[in-house]
Parts: C-alpha cells; sequence; structure tokens
C-alpha cells in the first residue's frame, strides 16, 4: 500500500511537469518563411531561361541545409520549375496557392507553425506577403528584374517576425538591398549590440 501511495504521488508530480514540458516546447516553436521571386523566364514562354535553370539550382543551394518540409508556388510553370531541383531532391510536391495574399499569410501562420516553408512568387506579391505575414522590408515594391533576393521570415511564438533578406546566385536586380538595413540585421547579429 505504501508503495502506490509513493507512486502515485510520484506520478503526480511528473504529469503537471511533463505538461509544462510539452507546452513550453510548443510555445519554443518558430516558422521559418522563405520567400523569393521566379527565376528568370524564357522570352516568350511560360518556362525558364537557362539562366533562370541556373537559378533554380542556385536556390536550391541556398535552401539545401534548412530543412525545407512545404513548399508553395504560383499557378505559373516557371514558379515550379523555380522550386523543382529542391522539390525533387526533399520529396516535396509543391502546393500551388491561388488564394488573396492576406488569406493566404493567414493559411501559413495557422497551418504551419513550427515548420520551414518555400514560397516561390510573383515579384509584386512578395512585399505585400511580407507585410501580411508581419514582416518588415527594406523596399516599398520589387521589380520584375528583382531576382537574385530571398527574404527569411522568421515567425516566433510570440507573434514577433523577424525579415531579413539576402542575395543568392548570380547578380540580378534592379533594387538594391539599403546598406543601412545590411548593417542593421547584421549589428543584431553580434553580441553586445
Amino acid at each position: 500500500m505504501i508503495k502506490k501511495v509513493f507512486f502515485l504521488s510520484k506520478l503526480l508530480i511528473l504529469i503537471p511537469f511533463a505538461l509544462f514540458l510539452s507546452n513550453f516546447s510548443a510555445l519554443a516553436q518558430k516558422t521559418n518563411v522563405w520567400i523569393v521571386n521566379n527565376a528568370e523566364k524564357a522570352k516568350g514562354i511560360d518556362a525558364l531561361s537557362d539562366t533562370g535553370k541556373e537559378r533554380a539550382v542556385d536556390l536550391f543551394k541556398a535552401l539545401k541545409h534548412d530543412d525545407v518540409q512545404v513548399i508553395y508556388i504560383t499557378p505559373k510553370k516557371i514558379s515550379a520549375e523555380t522550386a523543382e531541383p529542391l522539390a525533387t531532391r526533399d520529396k516535396i510536391l509543391p502546393r500551388v496557392y491561388t488564394d488573396s495574399v492576406q488569406k493566404f499569410a493567414q493559411i501559413i501562420k495557422l497551418n504551419f507553425i513550427g515548420k520551414n516553408v518555400l514560397i516561390v512568387a510573383n515579384y509584386d506579391t512578395i512585399i505585400p506577403l511580407i507585410s501580411a505575414l508581419g514582416g518588415e522590408t527594406p523596399f516599398d515594391e520589387l521589380d520584375k528584374g528583382d531576382h537574385d533576393q530571398l527574404f527569411c521570415l522568421t515567425i516566433k511564438s510570440t507573434g514577433d517576425v523577424d525579415c531579413t533578406v539576402r542575395y543568392y546566385g548570380k547578380k540580378h536586380h534592379i533594387n538594391e538591398i539599403p546598406q543601412s538595413y545590411i548593417l542593421e540585421n547584421y549589428s543584431q547579429g553580434i553580441p553586445g549590440r
């Protein structure tokens, strides 16, 4: 009888502790969302140019160690081709999004907590999508020639969103990332700043 009481008392202590730990890990989850423009298109057809195919491989190289679990693309063939090298390697079937930017952002925030998501988007929806997800960018809008910018949003369990942007692959952009934005984001990563 004493052993049963001792066992039950220990169990009553362990159960709340286990629940606390499981809630703590759920709260600590963050969602990473990478957003890129479709790679360069061939003239006159909905397919990537040779440069665009190289950009798709560069995107794969930029994200190959980031454990992307979900890929969203637009209905355009160039969007699917941009994601293809990463999707093929990781055996991910890209999902096509056609919702409004606001609705799509809600889908990402609600359904992919703690996941790593790649979105291959049209240039004119990238900045509105980042804003809808709660991020801030150094640009008011992108140009259709901005192909080498990789935006990364980290959505924390608190609702705070960090947004960074960097170049990948060969240079091909109209809008430069402002030097002040680069320095601000670099200094945030330095201890003591």
